[in-house]
Protein backbone atom coordinates (compact mmCIF):
# COMPACT_ATOMS: atom_id res chain seq x y z
CA UNK A 1 0.00 0.00 0.00
CA UNK A 2 3.05 1.93 0.55
CA UNK A 3 6.50 2.26 1.01
CA UNK A 4 5.79 1.51 4.78
CA UNK A 5 5.03 -1.50 3.72
CA UNK A 6 8.43 -2.67 2.98
CA UNK A 7 11.07 -4.53 4.92
CA UNK A 8 13.01 -1.14 5.21
CA UNK A 9 10.02 -0.03 7.76
CA UNK A 10 8.04 -3.30 8.78
CA UNK A 11 10.68 -4.86 11.01
CA UNK A 12 10.67 -1.47 13.24
CA UNK A 13 6.58 -1.59 13.10
CA UNK A 14 6.50 -5.39 14.16
CA UNK A 15 9.14 -4.61 16.84
CA UNK A 16 6.95 -1.38 18.20
CA UNK A 17 4.02 -3.83 18.22
CA UNK A 18 5.91 -6.02 20.36
CA UNK A 19 6.80 -3.62 22.76
CA UNK A 20 3.72 -1.29 22.96
CA UNK A 21 1.31 -3.99 22.91
CA UNK A 22 -0.86 -3.39 19.85
CA UNK A 23 -1.59 -3.74 16.35
CA UNK A 24 -0.43 -2.08 13.15
CA UNK A 25 -3.30 -1.90 10.83
CA UNK A 26 -6.55 -1.34 13.06
CA UNK A 27 -6.45 2.42 14.01
CA UNK A 28 -5.15 5.18 11.37
CA UNK A 29 -3.69 7.42 14.61
CA UNK A 30 -1.78 4.19 15.89
CA UNK A 31 -0.92 3.31 12.27
CA UNK A 32 0.42 7.22 11.63
CA UNK A 33 2.79 6.44 15.01
CA UNK A 34 3.87 3.35 13.77
CA UNK A 35 5.53 4.79 10.83
CA UNK A 36 6.61 8.13 12.32
CA UNK A 37 8.69 6.46 14.48
CA UNK A 38 9.91 3.72 12.34
CA UNK A 39 10.74 6.55 9.73
CA UNK A 40 11.91 8.57 12.61
CA UNK A 41 14.64 6.01 14.33
CA UNK A 42 15.73 5.56 10.64
CA UNK A 43 17.00 8.82 10.20
CA UNK A 44 18.02 9.40 13.90
CA UNK A 45 20.33 5.75 13.78
CA UNK A 46 21.72 7.20 10.75
CA UNK A 47 22.66 10.76 11.27
CA UNK A 48 24.49 9.72 14.44
CA UNK A 49 26.20 7.14 13.22
CA UNK A 50 27.50 9.64 10.95
CA UNK A 51 28.20 11.95 13.58
CA UNK A 52 25.61 14.23 13.77
CA UNK A 53 24.93 14.96 17.81
CA UNK A 54 21.31 16.02 19.06
CA UNK A 55 22.30 19.55 19.86
CA UNK A 56 19.99 23.12 20.20
CA UNK A 57 21.11 24.58 17.06
CA UNK A 58 22.18 23.62 13.54
CA UNK A 59 21.67 20.09 12.11
CA UNK A 60 21.72 18.81 15.76
CA UNK A 61 18.36 20.74 16.36
CA UNK A 62 17.14 18.82 13.54
CA UNK A 63 17.94 15.21 14.88
CA UNK A 64 16.84 16.66 18.43
CA UNK A 65 13.50 17.46 16.93
CA UNK A 66 12.87 14.53 14.64
CA UNK A 67 14.23 12.41 17.68
CA UNK A 68 11.18 14.23 20.59
CA UNK A 69 8.82 13.93 17.40
CA UNK A 70 9.15 10.29 17.55
CA UNK A 71 8.78 10.31 21.29
CA UNK A 72 5.98 12.40 21.78
CA UNK A 73 4.20 9.54 18.78
CA UNK A 74 5.35 6.89 21.12
CA UNK A 75 3.72 8.46 23.99
CA UNK A 76 0.32 10.10 23.16
CA UNK A 77 -0.55 7.10 20.59
CA UNK A 78 1.10 3.80 21.49
CA UNK A 79 0.96 4.59 25.98
CA UNK A 80 4.74 4.51 25.67
CA UNK A 81 5.75 6.15 29.09
CA UNK A 82 9.49 4.91 29.39
CA UNK A 83 12.13 4.88 26.92
CA UNK A 84 11.25 3.17 23.47
CA UNK A 85 13.78 3.80 21.01
CA UNK A 86 16.35 2.90 22.47
CA UNK A 87 15.10 -0.83 22.32
CA UNK A 88 14.38 -0.29 18.39
CA UNK A 89 18.34 0.40 17.83
CA UNK A 90 19.53 -3.31 18.07
CA UNK A 91 17.50 -4.16 14.94
CA UNK A 92 18.11 -1.72 13.18
CA UNK A 93 21.73 -2.08 13.23
CA UNK A 94 21.34 -5.68 12.54
CA UNK A 95 19.19 -5.13 9.51
CA UNK A 96 21.44 -1.83 7.96
CA UNK A 97 24.77 -3.14 9.01
CA UNK A 98 25.90 -4.29 5.46
CA UNK A 99 24.73 -1.07 4.13
CA UNK A 100 25.38 1.66 5.98
CA UNK A 101 29.56 1.28 6.83
CA UNK A 102 30.10 2.03 10.44
CA UNK A 103 27.10 1.38 11.44
CA UNK A 104 27.60 -1.44 13.71
CA UNK A 105 30.62 -0.12 15.11
CA UNK A 106 28.43 2.48 16.27
CA UNK A 107 25.55 0.59 17.34
CA UNK A 108 26.94 0.86 21.33
CA UNK A 109 27.13 4.71 21.34
CA UNK A 110 23.98 5.59 19.07
CA UNK A 111 22.01 2.78 21.58
CA UNK A 112 23.39 5.43 24.42
CA UNK A 113 22.87 8.75 23.03
CA UNK A 114 19.39 7.89 21.90
CA UNK A 115 19.01 6.81 25.72
CA UNK A 116 19.93 9.84 27.04
CA UNK A 117 17.52 11.98 24.61
CA UNK A 118 14.62 10.34 25.06
CA UNK A 119 15.40 10.14 29.12
CA UNK A 120 15.99 13.88 29.38
CA UNK A 121 13.06 14.31 27.23
CA UNK A 122 10.21 12.34 28.56
CA UNK A 123 11.20 13.99 32.20
CA UNK A 124 9.37 17.09 31.10
CA UNK A 125 7.10 15.63 28.26
CA UNK A 126 4.24 14.87 30.57
CA UNK A 127 4.41 18.36 32.47
CA UNK A 128 4.69 20.24 29.11
CA UNK A 129 1.44 17.85 27.28
CA UNK A 130 -0.52 19.03 30.25
CA UNK A 131 0.61 22.99 29.92
CA UNK A 132 -0.76 22.89 26.54
CA UNK A 133 -3.62 21.43 27.14
CA UNK A 134 -4.37 24.44 29.70
CA UNK A 135 -2.80 26.61 26.71
CA UNK A 136 -5.20 24.91 24.13
CA UNK A 137 -8.62 25.37 25.99
CA UNK A 138 -8.02 29.00 26.70
CA UNK A 139 -10.86 29.35 23.85
CA UNK A 140 -8.28 31.27 21.68
CA UNK A 141 -7.80 30.26 17.71
CA UNK A 142 -4.26 29.75 18.49
CA UNK A 143 -1.93 29.41 20.89
CA UNK A 144 0.23 32.49 22.01
CA UNK A 145 3.33 33.08 21.34
CA UNK A 146 4.73 33.40 24.69
CA UNK A 147 2.91 30.26 25.83
CA UNK A 148 4.34 28.48 22.63
CA UNK A 149 7.86 30.03 23.63
CA UNK A 150 7.51 28.67 27.36
CA UNK A 151 7.00 25.00 26.30
CA UNK A 152 10.06 25.82 24.19
CA UNK A 153 12.14 26.93 26.70
CA UNK A 154 10.79 25.40 29.98
CA UNK A 155 10.16 21.61 28.75
CA UNK A 156 12.18 21.34 25.16
CA UNK A 157 9.30 21.23 22.76
CA UNK A 158 10.43 22.25 19.08
CA UNK A 159 8.10 24.48 17.94
CA UNK A 160 7.35 22.34 15.06
CA UNK A 161 6.00 19.87 17.59
CA UNK A 162 3.53 22.51 19.03
CA UNK A 163 1.97 22.97 16.06
CA UNK A 164 1.60 19.23 15.45
CA UNK A 165 -0.46 19.37 18.95
CA UNK A 166 -2.06 22.14 18.38
CA UNK A 167 -3.10 21.05 14.61
CA UNK A 168 -4.75 17.91 16.51
CA UNK A 169 -6.71 20.21 18.15
CA UNK A 170 -7.84 22.21 15.47
CA UNK A 171 -6.20 25.68 16.85
CA UNK A 172 -2.96 26.89 15.22
CA UNK A 173 -0.20 28.92 17.15
CA UNK A 174 0.93 32.31 16.98
CA UNK A 175 4.63 31.84 15.36
CA UNK A 176 5.42 35.51 15.03
CA UNK A 177 4.63 36.19 18.96
CA UNK A 178 6.92 32.80 19.19
CA UNK A 179 9.47 34.27 17.43
CA UNK A 180 9.49 37.62 19.03
CA UNK A 181 9.73 35.90 22.50
CA UNK A 182 12.97 34.14 20.83
CA UNK A 183 14.45 36.95 20.07
CA UNK A 184 13.91 38.73 23.44
CA UNK A 185 15.78 35.79 24.62
CA UNK A 186 19.04 35.54 22.24
CA UNK A 187 18.90 39.97 22.89
CA UNK A 188 19.11 39.12 27.53
CA UNK A 189 21.44 36.31 26.59
CA UNK A 190 23.77 38.87 24.37
CA UNK A 191 23.21 41.55 26.86
CA UNK A 192 24.40 38.68 29.88
CA UNK A 193 27.48 37.88 27.72
CA UNK A 194 28.51 41.74 27.36
CA UNK A 195 28.34 41.84 31.28
CA UNK A 196 30.16 38.97 31.92
CA UNK A 197 32.84 39.65 29.47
Amino acid sequence: QSNYDSDVFMDAIHELEKISGKKYGNDEPTDIAFRVIADHIRAVCFAIADGQLPDNGGAGYVIRRILRRAVRYGYSFLGLEKPFLTDLVPGFVAKFKDVFIGLEEQSDFVKKVVEQEEKSFLNTLNKGLKLFDDFSKQGTANVSGSNAFELYDTFGFPIDLTQLLAKEKGIGVDIEGFKAELQKQKNRSRADAKKEA
